[in-house]
């Protein structure tokens, strides 16, 4: 079973045989299985950072709303399954290039050399805006959990006890979501080329596409709240204004000649890169990602508290002036006690009053005193 074997020559008419394709199938798996191996242990030996990135958020909003919030483990064996939970998440990212480029060999052979030509050109253009939806989702985690937790707040005495594992899932859903959600002008552009759709149809149907676009946003962000989904409504409607341009561009003249302006095509080449662009310094701007701190310089806090992110370090610090508020309280009360307890002890106690002997009776003093 050769998995790295040489390649074969495609078919230009995009036929093959059964077996072909099961055999070409089987070792395209199989490849892809062991990518994703590699990218995991590659990854595992940076689960804290990995894990700091993504509880940033929820830390940073604990900490201004001060809300006291554990991140918990249900069972002994939790920990493990958190951190290969992890490391998957960030395989499949580092991977995905390559999973991708098996899914695209697995699927060349069955086309033309016609359908092949629209993919080519898609395939960069999809990378790009997958992880500009990727940043914009990781930006919009503190905002969509400041919205959560203020709620939280609300409630008197109420503690946040999450669970790790649904955590970590929530935050790489709603990541995840925006990176497919970016990849509405894919679509719209491989559906034109098709034949499927026009720039006339999609400028006539405007108005019903952003209708569509924000029922979707509502159905498919994982946390169900309205600032992600706002967040992920707005660039999927302006990236839908932009696929027009971008069909238009593309789009064969009345006389069945293609038309690609130099301008369009520049615009083309370059939305993604300034999208992907905007998106980081959205991101730095918002210091969704905690910066270190620079060599040199030392905390003016005597005692730091070890803590990895500025957030837990805030929601530390409230917990233990809380604590520190009862413990002054409590011995206040214990000093008094002891005081009053003292005070009680220190205070003479009455002498006792000597017992009367009885009179001796003067006539008969054996007799007794009743008179019998």
């Amino acid at each position: 079973m050769a998995l790295f074997g040489k390649k074969k020559s495609l078919p230009s008419d995009g036929q093959m045989e059964l077996i072909e394709h099961l055999a070409e199938l089987r070792n395209r798996i199989f490849r892809a299985v062991l990518y994703l191996v590699v990218g995991m242990t590659l990854t595992y030996n940076f689960f804290k950072p990995l894990y700091n990135l993504l509880n940033e958020p929820l830390q940073r909003a604990l900490g201004q709303h001060h809300v006291i919030g554990v991140i918990k483990l249900d069972s002994v064996q939790d920990a493990f399954f958190l951190k290969l939970q992890v490391s998957f998440f960030a395989g499949l990212a580092i991977t995905l290039p390559l999973l991708v480029m098996e899914l695209w060999g697995f699927i060349r052979p069955a086309l033309t050399d016609k359908e092949r030509e629209p993919v080519k050109f898609l395939a960069p253009f999809s990378v790009l805006l997958f992880l500009a939806g990727i940043g914009t989702g990781y930006a919009v985690l503190p905002l969509a959990f400041d919205w959560m937790v203020g709620y939280i707040s609300e409630i008197p005495d109420a503690e946040l006890l999450q669970d790790a594992a649904k955590y970590i899932l929530l935050a790489v859903k709603i990541i995840l979501a925006f990176g497919i959600a970016f990849q509405l002008p894919v679509i719209l552009l491989f559906l034109a080329r098709v034949g499927i759709l026009t720039s006339k149809i999609m400028t006539t149907y405007w108005r019903h596409a952003v209708v569509l676009i924000a029922a979707l946003a509502a159905i498919f962000v994982p946390s169900n709240d309205p600032v992600t989904m706002l967040m992920m409504a707005f660039p999927m409607a302006g990236l839908y204004l932009l696929s027009i341009s971008l069909v238009k561009a593309f789009e064969p003249k009345e006389d069945g000649s293609k038309a690609k302006p130099l301008g369009t095509m520049i615009l083309v080449s370059l939305a993604p890169a300034i999208m992907l662009s905007g998106v980081s310094y959205w991101i730095m701007r918002q210091r969704a990602v905690p910066m270190p701190a620079k060599p040199g310089i030392v905390a003016a806090t005597p005692t730091p508290i070890a803590t990895p992110n500025p957030a837990a370090a805030q929601t530390t610090e409230t917990r233990l002036t809380a604590l520190e508020e009862k413990v002054e309280k409590q011995a206040e009360e214990l000093k008094a006690l002891r005081l009053a307890l003292e005070q009680k002890n220190s205070s003479p106690s009455p002498a006792p009053q000597p017992t009367p002997e009885p009179t001796p009776n003067p006539v008969t003093p054996n007799m007794p005193q009743d008179g019998r």
